[in-house]
This record gives structure tokens, C-alpha cells and sequence, in this order.
């Protein structure tokens, strides 16, 4: 089979024939608007200038601005997700990007790392990505919306290189990365939300660059850091907003409905958990760790692919993106993987007696695309109110 990788999408860099993604993009995402948000007094988000920078001007000096936490964001379904939640407007279009503040700091002396140029139209531009300035309360709140990807730009991983320089100009006290995921293990639902200090690489490209990545995953070792904050808020998200993304996961559910293959998913019949950053853990022999795979992997109940030993929730950017906060000499911020489940465990028939290997897994990533194609923007929802409550709490004691 010839292996054509995209260039577009949420998969830039993966192979177009992988079965996650076919069946991903087989199906359209269920979009739905929450409306107004009734939030905590003084606690609403708002919008505020990025220091003296002029929207849709690139930054191509050293970025400066009050800053307190740094959230990461990545595909552009989980942005418009979280846009829905933290400003009402969803949208994240082309005029809405020039509202943003490209970060362009040093994009010439890093272009030749740099993998898959074409067909993004901020690094055609010679921009990293977009960033946003937000106050959550007393909270200076900066989002960055990165155009590079681990999985997408080659094993230089300019990524992590981008990540380093940008956290060590704004000097954050806090970094959160945060987006869609795979659930693992049983007790993880869709639109369900971890809330993790740790993460661990899970990766089979070899990286020249950074062969420290490369150890850290043959041996499964964690990257940890301890970050204590009060709970008020990020406790308030879970019994107060989550339960506003039910409608949507509704639909998302009936789209399923009288598919025996999905019959295994759960209806969303109670709002959406938020567990770890102080509330309860996940109950279960995983433990409370991040996952990051430079390949799309699956949880299923056999652990066909080994992943119960290593986390709860799987993805393919947030190990990289805290690797590359490791990279900074001095004071280096806290941080935390705040990942929504976009599909939970899967659970399959019983393959036939002698089924290969690799049937199996691509079978298994098949069922999960399709799930991921239709939640992906609804689950985000509970991961963008988890976001605000981590920002209220941060200072609003």
C-alpha cells in the first residue's frame, strides 16, 4: 500500500491511510453552541490586550506580557471549543486569527528544521502560531495556538524547540497543554477530563535532536512535577459547567445508536467528570499520567497495544510540549495536561483464533477515528471549563 502523509487537517504528518484517520475523517464533528454561562462573580473571561502588541502584527522579538498561566492548544476544533467557552464566539476563521498575535520570534533561524511548510498558512507566513491574552479574575491568562505539532514537523521536532523559547520569554508560573485524548482503562467516559502532573512518552520514531526522548520512552519514565493549587474552582467547573456540554454529547451518542460495533459506549445520561488536580483520581490500576504516542494509538480491553501501564489518558503532544519546558535553563514554570476523553476505551467483538496482530489494532483504531470524528469539539468543552477553573484558582483564593 503507498503511504501518502496529510497536509491538512488535524492529522498533518500522518500517514492518510492509517485507520484512525480514515475513520475520522469519514464523519463530521457534532458542533454545539453553549450560549451564555452563568460564571462565578468576577470571574468571567476577558479578552485584554497581549502588552503592546498589535493584533495581527507578528511578533518577531522576544514576546513580553503579564502572564501568570500559559495554555497550550493545538487542533482547531479543540481551539474553537474552548473559544465557545472562554469568549461566547467559536469561531476560528481567518478574521478571527487576525484578532490573535502571530508569534514569528526566530521563525528564520529555525525554518530549515522544519518539516510540512506547505499547506499551513501561518508557517507559510513564517509564524509559529497565534497567541491570545485573556484575565480569568485576577489571572493574566495567555492562550498560544501552536501550528507546529510534534507528529507533523519531523524528528528535529521544532516543537519543542518553538515551546522552550516561547514559555522562557513569557515567564509563566503555570503551563497547561490541553486538548483532546483516548481514554484509558474502563472508568473513563467520553467527555470525561484528567487533570495529570505526570507524562510519559510513548513513541517509535527515533529523535537525533533530543535522544533523551528516545530513553525516556524505552524505559517508560515519567516526567513529574508537583503543582498545588486550592480546588474551589476547578471543583465549581465540575459541578456547575460541565453538564452544559450533555446536549451535545446526546448527539454525538445518536449517532451511534443501533450500531451493535458501538455498543459499548456509554449514553451521557450524568455531566462529565472532572478527576485529579486535587479531586479524585480515576479509579482503576492506571496510573494518573499523560500518555504522549508520536503515533495515534488505542486503549481497548485487551491493552492490545500495552498502554494500561502507563496512563489514563492518550494523546500525542503534552510529554513533548513539558519536555521542552525541562529544556529551560533557571527557574522552569509548573505545569499540568488538562486532556478530555474524545473516545473511551474500546471494547471489540472477539477477534477470530489466529487473528493477526496488526488486523486487530487497525480494526480497533477504526471504531476509535470514528468516535473521535463526532466528540472531538464536544468533549473539549469540559477541558476548557477544567482550564478556567485551574486559572480562577490560581490566584482568586
Amino acid at each position: 500500500m503507498q503511504h501518502s502523509v496529510l497536509m491538512r487537517s488535524e492529522f498533518r504528518g500522518v500517514d492518510a491511510n492509517d485507520p484512525f484517520v480514515r475513520a475520522a475523517l469519514s464523519q463530521s464533528p457534532v458542533v454545539t453552541k453553549l450560549g451564555p454561562i452563568a460564571w462565578p462573580d468576577g470571574l468571567e473571561p476577558v479578552a485584554v490586550p497581549l502588552g503592546g502588541y498589535t493584533p495581527g502584527v507578528p511578533i518577531t522579538t522576544a514576546v513580553s506580557a503579564a502572564v501568570d498561566v500559559l495554555v497550550l492548544l493545538y487542533t482547531e476544533l479543540e481551539t474553537s471549543a474552548l473559544l465557545d467557552v472562554f469568549t461566547g464566539d467559536n469561531s476560528w476563521t481567518p478574521e478571527r486569527q487576525k484578532t490573535w498575535y502571530p508569534y514569528a520570534h526566530n521563525f528564520a533561524e529555525l525554518k530549515n528544521t522544519i518539516e510540512g511548510i506547505a499547506g499551513d498558512t501561518a508557517l507559510e507566513h513564517g509564524e509559529f502560531g497565534y497567541l491570545y491574552a485573556m484575565t480569568v479574575g485576577k489571572t493574566n491568562v495567555v492562550f498560544f495556538k501552536s501550528e507546529l505539532h510534534p507528529k507533523a514537523n519531523g524528528t528535529k521536532l521544532p516543537f519543542v524547540a518553538v515551546i522552550a523559547q516561547l514559555v522562557a520569554e513569557l515567564k509563566p508560573a503555570l503551563v497547561i497543554t490541553t486538548g483532546t485524548a483516548g481514554g484509558i482503562g474502563p472508568n473513563v467516559n467520553c467527555g470525561d477530563v484528567t487533570v495529570c502532573s505526570a507524562a510519559r512518552f510513548h513513541v517509535r520514531d527515533t529523535y537525533p535532536t533530543y535522544p533523551a526522548i528516545n530513553t525516556l520512552s524505552s524505559h517508560a519514565t515519567a516526567l513529574t512535577n508537583q503543582v498545588t493549587l486550592p480546588t474551589t474552582y476547578l471543583r465549581y467547573a465540575a459541578e456547575h459547567f460541565t453538564a452544559l456540554s450533555l446536549p451535545g454529547l446526546k448527539t454525538c451518542f445518536e449517532r451511534f445508536a443501533g450500531d451493535a460495533t458501538y455498543e459499548f459506549l456509554r449514553a451521557p445520561s450524568a455531566a462529565p467528570k472532572i478527576f485529579g488536580g486535587g479531586l479524585s483520581a480515576v479509579n482503576g490500576p492506571e496510573p494518573m499520567d499523560v500518555v504522549s504516542a508520536d503515533y495515534l494509538t488505542v486503549d481497548d480491553a485487551s491493552d492490545a497495544e500495552g498502554l494500561q501501564a502507563l496512563g489514563i489518558m492518550n494523546e500525542t503532544d503534552d510529554a513533548f510540549a513539558i519536555y521542552a519546558i525541562e529544556q529551560i535553563s533557571g527557574t522552569k514554570p509548573k505545569w499540568l495536561s488538562v486532556r478530555n476523553a474524545s473516545e473511551p476505551q474500546i471494547v471489540a467483538k472477539p477477534f477470530p483464533a489466529g487473528t493477526d496482530q496488526t488486523t486487530i489494532v487497525d480494526t480497533l483504531k477504526g471504531i476509535a477515528g470514528a468516535i473521535y470524528g463526532v466528540y472531538q469539539y464536544c468533549t473539549t468543552q469540559s477541558s476548557a471549563f477544567a482550564v478556567w477553573g485551574i486559572a480562577a484558582d490560581f490566584k482568586n483564593r
